[in-house]
């Protein structure tokens, strides 16, 4: 009777170390997703740099993948996204419209990487996002 409290107890163990294998991969791969917020640093390679008392670009991407909102530079952005794998769309972004002269370019600029982004990658704090080239580089804000 007591030889067969062993495999038990081994059965147990295995179950108790694969779950928390598991756990750890799936911290892995939530680190190398997009959600959360995110402020511009690049466009097109060139650093970003807005006048005195502007906020930065920036977007928010919430936790499921599916909406974002941010500012642009002169317009808050608002709309839904998806995510499958590497790549990544804006197909459902939208923005105020108001014309602010001194960042409009910024902004231009911005939303165009944003419609044209097919791919993301993250390294570290930095998310990347390509269509071929590298369009827009963010980093991620500190909370």
């Amino acid at each position: 009777m007591k030889k067969a409290h062993f495999p038990l107890a081994a059965l147990a163990l295995g179950a108790i170390l694969s779950a928390n294998t598991c756990s750890d991969a799936g911290k892995a791969g939530a680190a190398a997703q997009p959600m959360g917020k995110w402020v511009i640093t690049s466009l097109a390679g060139q650093a970003v740099h807005m006048p005195d008392g502007k906020e930065m670009p920036f977007i928010n991407i919430d936790s499921l993948g599916t909406n974002v909102n941010g500012y642009a530079g002169c317009n808050r952005v608002f709309g839904t996204m998806r995510i499958w794998g590497d790549s990544i769309a804006f197909p459902g972004l939208a923005s105020t419209r108001m014309y602010c002269q001194e960042t409009q370019a910024t902004e231009d600029a911005f939303l165009d990487a944003l419609n044209h982004a097919h791919t993301f990658a993250v390294h570290g704090d930095k998310l990347v996002l390509s269509a071929g080239k590298e369009l827009a580089v963010f980093q991620r804000a500190k909370q």
